[in-house]
């Protein structure tokens, strides 16, 4: 058993490889490892690791999404997507067991990772300027990057969404291998920082704004080196906006003009208003919240918006019918009604009391500050940019996404004996 333990604990140390390959691979690694952990711990009577607030709501929103699919339109496609999102509980309590039984495990499990970050990160400065990466890739979208991910335009939603894991992962390393390591660690923020932005993808970018006001306000550590990290890095974003027409039109005049609902005749035709991102995303949400108006108790069925979004009663515009609402909360309101959505409130108001704890003991009490709050706001911090209401989202259901949302949860975990 000794065995396969180790041989499952390196598999989740290249799980952020198998992210960047694709959702097959990584979908893998979870389902067993989440499969494996459950076994391991029934034949060990060992189910400490399951005791905690995060399960145990998890357990009971798992029971919700399968009673919910039971009234869908269609049972059987709703029932495949939840049932088996009780591995992603799992997963995160596997986390938490690999990282209390054994504090070697971050260490590896943070140099791992801050290597393929990294590799992801200096691929994609390649792509931006030679026009494809280091294995030949090329973006199918002249004015956005792909790196390592193709066809999917994702890249900067995996550098930003794990952006604070790596922020974790610093921390964790300065504190356990040596101190400089944070200062180091300098050209990698402001480097994360600018790719971001000539990615293109203005949610991701959005993502990391709300990560590195967190982090100056939250974080006792490192917060001169981010304060002058973020200045070098805006100042570095607004030069390349000056001489590169293509990011200039994407970042600024389009999200403007998408805004202000004046660039294209069909943004028109919806009277000049001020509408949510674009109309496209409009036509998203005013359906979605139609379905909740129908469905506020139990929503339509997990993963059923594609299968709704056509009927008369819910839908808006010609672009209210899509896979999915592009909008996390709105999609959760839709999908799985108030009920649902109480999970979600209510893990919004755990993060924002925590924060709220944070913010009072460091500027307003002179209780001398613990540096393992650090390592834990960076992953609050990650959760609560990942849910952020006012920014667009991909599908919560979605297995790639759901594992980049659940991994760094099970370091949150991470305690001292003086913590």
């Amino acid at each position: 058993m000794k065995k396969s333990l180790n041989f499952f604990r390196y598999l989740i140390y290249i799980l952020p490889a198998a992210i960047v390959s694709g959702p097959f691979i990584s979908d893998a690694i979870v389902t067993i490892s989440s499969l494996f952990f459950l076994f391991y711990s029934i034949k060990n009577k060992n189910f400490t690791s399951l005791n905690n607030i995060f399960f145990k709501l998890f357990l009971i929103f798992w029971f919700y999404l399968i009673i919910s699919s039971f009234f869908s339109m269609e049972v059987l496609v709703s029932l495949k997507t939840s049932i088996p999102y009780i591995r992603f509980a799992l997963f995160t309590c596997f986390i938490i067991f690999l990282v209390n039984e054994n504090e070697k495990f971050i260490k590896n499990f943070s140099i791992y990772f801050i290597i393929i970050y990294c590799v992801v990160l200096f691929d994609s400065y390649v792509q931006y300027f030679f026009g494809s990466n280091i294995i030949g890739l090329e973006s199918p979208q002249g004015d956005r990057l792909s790196s390592f991910f193709g066809e999917e335009m994702i890249v900067g939603s995996f550098l930003s969404r794990l952006f604070p894991l790596v922020l974790f992962c610093i921390l964790f390393l300065s504190k356990k291998l040596n101190k400089n390591i944070k200062y180091f660690s300098a050209i990698l923020l402001i480097l994360t920082d600018v790719i971001i932005f000539l990615t293109g993808e203005r949610t991701s970018f959005g993502i990391l704004l709300i990560i590195n006001v967190g982090f100056i306000i939250l974080i006792n550590q490192m917060k001169i080196l981010r304060i002058f990290t973020f200045v070098t890095s805006i100042l570095l974003i607004s030069f390349i906006t000056i001489v590169d027409s293509n990011v200039k039109n994407r970042m600024i005049d389009q999200t403007i003009n998408e805004f202000t609902n004046n660039s294209t005749s069909s943004n028109i035709s919806k009277e000049g208003k001020l509408k949510t991102f674009s109309i496209v995303h409009q036509d998203h949400y005013e359906t979605a919240i139609n379905m909740f108006k129908h469905n506020p108790i139990i929503g339509v069925g997990p993963k059923m918006f594609r299968y709704e979004c056509h009927k008369e009663e819910y839908l808006v515009g010609k672009w209210g019918c899509t896979s999915h609402p592009h909008h996390f909360h709105i999609q959760i309101l839709a999908e799985t009604g108030i009920i649902g959505y109480l999970f979600i409130f209510f893990g919004i108001f755990f993060v924002l009391k925590k924060f709220i704890v944070t913010i009072y003991q460091t500027y307003f009490t002179s209780k001398e500050y613990n540096n393992i709050y650090d390592l834990k706001n960076c992953i609050l911090i990650g959760i609560f940019a990942n849910i952020f209401p006012l920014l667009p989202s991909g599908n919560v259901f979605n297995n790639w996404l759901s594992i980049v949302y659940f991994l760094p949860v099970g370091f949150y975990f991470y305690k001292t004996k003086n913590d």
